[in-house]
């Protein structure tokens, strides 16, 4: 089964109603009568694909009020009082009114008819049998100031439902021309989504809009640049941290390749703000501190969690934070017994310390005051005594069990901070580091006990890290 539906606005008539001509074929210089402004549209839809088969008319109160206004054709002119839907539906033929759906519109409030159009349009498409050829069409012709953004947001609302416009076509009229041309607006349209892209972008970080925007248009010229942010974007929903950063250093090159002479093309229009968006992350200085914040700006607390844990502690002893002197075969033992062979060493080390240093295991410890996290200074609550002992340089103490010795073993590790660095700032950012690791935990084993931070809670937490981090890095 095929149906052609199409969506328009209905605009008042003038006192006086002449005729005109259009066309919407190239090689057609003699054109189509009409007299409804409406109608040139409804007409090449139903003689080019041979059916008009619902016609969703958004209609204002004052296009449903009939009116005296005067016709004229060539044939003689005469006086009609009658409404403008009266007047298309007559231009038209229409005389079955199962074609024809009215919707309500107020010029104040036009959600209602963005709501009542949307669903109109579900429920012809729910009826959709495989096989079946459903098309939809836009006429951009009449219509108040406003229509515009009524126009936009039934076709986004209709995009969830993957239903999009076949076309979307308006009237090029100029006074006095023999033919109004009928244009596709269609592409001047998806600009719109585009636009859409770049917000869901800076907002959320997804570039799927902006993929299907150039792939709508043509697959094959999708900006490179498109590609790589949509990579990016499913490598942190998947919380695959590896194929995170090489996406993003992918990135960088194709920024910094990127020419610069300007082609005046969206992209290029936007292209300033994607930069601004990523910022940092897109320079060769960029750190692991930097991406944590990126993400937790776009409220990715997950991935910021996840990052902390899988990245952080190399970068401290990369940067020379931290350093350690441990005995390998030692630690690996403890490894072993831990059942963590897989865990890299600075990640065990950073692990001891907090183990050692601080009393909280959890960012929501029974009885502890979310307050807490407001500032650093409340911090201190979660020492030990043998935090008592950190100096710039000490020792942490673990044992752990040999399984093939069988018996017990003791593991020391020299622990030296970096001199000009304020050693109870690295602390601190030791114990979010430890919090906010059993906090990634609760998330991947999808914990069911009531002891998990909610957003705001975590948030605070993760902002807390990240301050720490700043005066640690000395940015």
């Amino acid at each position: 089964m095929k149906k052609n539906i199409i969506v328009l606005t209905m605009s008042t008539l003038g006192g006086t109603v002449q005729s005109y001509r259009f066309s919407y074929k190239k090689d057609d210089e003699k054109g189509t009568k009409y007299y409804s402004q409406l109608e040139p549209v409804s007409k090449m839809i139903l003689e080019r694909e041979g059916s008009l088969d619902k016609i969703i008319i958004l209609a204002t109160k004052a296009t449903k009020t009939k009116q005296e206004f005067i016709l004229e054709s060539e044939e003689k002119t005469e006086k009609r009082n009658c409404s403008a839907i009266d007047f298309y539906k007559e231009r038209m033929g229409l005389e079955n009114e199962e074609k024809v759906e009215i919707v309500d519109l107020n010029e104040e409030k036009f959600t209602p008819a963005i709501f009542d159009t949307v669903e109109i349009i579900r429920s012809i498409y729910a009826e959709k049998e495989p096989g079946d050829e459903f098309k939809l069409w836009i006429d951009t012709q009449g219509g108040f100031r406003n229509i515009t953004l009524v126009r936009n947001a039934i076709i986004s609302l209709l995009k969830s439902d993957n239903i999009e416009p076949s076309g979307i076509y308006s009237v090029k009229f100029s006074r006095g021309e023999p033919l109004q041309k009928i244009i596709n607006e269609t592409e001047t349209y998806k600009i719109f989504q585009f636009v859409s892209g770049i917000n869901e972008f800076s907002r959320y970080g997804r570039a799927e809009q902006l993929e299907d925007y150039y792939d709508s248009i043509s697959p094959e010229n999708t900006p490179k640049v498109i590609r790589k942010m949509k990579d990016i974007t499913e490598a942190i929903q998947m919380c695959n941290m590896i194929e995170f950063e090489k996406y993003l250093k992918e990135l960088k090159n194709l920024v910094k390749n990127r020419s610069d002479a300007s082609e005046k093309e969206l992209l290029d229009i936007f292209w300033k703000q994607i930069e601004n968006d990523y910022g940092q992350l897109l320079e060769e200085s960029c750190t692991g501190l930097d991406i944590v914040e990126w993400f937790y700006k776009k409220k990715f607390y997950q991935q910021a969690i996840t990052y902390i844990e899988s990245k952080l502690p190399r970068e401290w002893v990369e940067r020379g934070i931290l350093s350690c002197k441990v005995s390998k075969s030692r630690l690996n033992d403890l490894k072993t017994y831990l059942n963590k062979e897989w865990a890299k060493d600075e990640n065990m080390i950073i692990d001891g310390i907090g183990i050692q240093c601080f009393k909280w295991n959890s960012i929501k410890e029974s009885g502890k005051d979310a307050n807490e996290f407001d500032d650093r200074s409340k911090l201190k609550n979660a020492r030990t005594d043998g935090y008592k002992t950190v100096k710039r340089k000490w020792s942490v103490r673990n044992s752990y069990y040999n399984k093939i010795e069988k018996k017990s073993k003791v593991i020391w590790s020299t622990i030296s901070i970096k001199n000009g660095v304020n050693a109870d700032t690295v602390m601190d950012m030791i114990l979010l580091y430890k919090l906010l690791k059993n906090e990634r935990n609760k998330f991947n084993h999808m914990s069911d006990k009531n002891d998990r931070a909610d957003q705001l809670l975590l948030g605070k937490v993760i902002r807390l890290f990240i301050e720490c981090g700043r005066e640690v890095y000395g940015d």
